[in-house]
């Protein structure tokens, strides 16, 4: 069996990826402390005040930290960046290490802790960010047992990515994990995250699917960026200060734009 993680000292996580601003420490991979807000346009203004809130709430000083993990995404371009910029700057000011942590992930993980199905069996947990245009970010990851945080803590963890991150259309999105579960047989799958503007779509969902299916709306939490950077950080794993960036998943509307406004210029010449 694996060594269990015992001394990774105190981590500063952080995540804007959505409407939900949160920052979290953690020592060793246990929260000390997390303050969370939901306002989106305020997210430049409010995550440095945020951060120094919860240090003073914990009588600590910046340099009491030993590293800095932030949710790179994917999710809203600008909220992304943010959190990347704010990580970045207090790993190349303090020293820290840095690491960065699927913001999918960390909601698939909080989300399931919210969800009251007592089934121990095969679960899916499908995270969703509205992308707009019934596109959602997200992914699915599965674990077995009683909690995925159990599954995520354990040294021999059952926690795993059964499909990757990416932008796609709801409804093809929901078919192809209907065709992936008619092989793989979960006996439970969940939603969590930015359900709202899906409900049309996963209430098909529950009606074709033979299993248990949970519908959890949720805001990540930054505990759970800190508990997914714990047992990376334990085994040595940090990223560079100046080639870390965020995980947009796809190009920003407007550059993609820019790029196909000159691919057609290219081709009428």
């Amino acid at each position: 069996m694996t060594e269990r993680i015992t001394n990774t000292g105190r981590c500063l996580a952080i995540d804007t990826s959505t409407s939900a601003m949160t920052v979290a420490i953690l020592e060793n991979g246990h929260m000390l402390g997390e303050i969370s807000s939901h306002a989106e346009r305020n997210h430049s203004l409010g995550l440095l005040p945020h951060i120094q809130d919860l240090l003073a709430r914990l009588g600590m000083k910046p340099r009491d930290l030993r590293s800095v993990a932030a949710g790179q995404g994917p999710g809203s371009y600008t909220g992304v960046r943010i959190a990347v910029s704010v990580a970045k700057t207090f790993a190349w000011s303090l020293g820290l290490d840095l690491i960065g942590v699927s913001s999918l992930e960390a909601m698939a993980i909080g989300g399931s802790v919210q969800n009251d199905y007592e089934g121990t069996g095969l679960t899916w947990v499908v995270p969703l960010m509205d992308g707009r245009r019934k596109q959602a970010f997200t992914a699915v990851y599965a674990y077995e047992g009683a909690t995925a945080v159990t599954a995520v803590r354990e040294p021999d963890a059952t926690w795993h990515e059964v499909l990757p991150d990416g932008i796609r259309v709801i409804g093809a999105w929901t078919e192809q994990i209907l065709s992936q579960a008619s092989r793989l047989a979960p006996d439970h799958i969940l939603f969590v995250g930015e359900t709202a503007g899906f409900a049309a779509e996963l209430e098909q969902f529950t009606k074709d699917f033979a299993g248990h299916v949970s519908i959890v709306p949720y805001g990540i939490e930054a505990e759970y960026i800190g508990l997914l950077a714990n047992p990376r950080l334990a085994r040595g794993e940090k990223a560079d200060v100046h080639s870390f960036v965020p995980n947009y998943t796809r190009l920003p509307e407007a550059e993609a734009n820019l790029l196909a406004g000159l691919q057609t210029k290219k081709g009428e010449q």
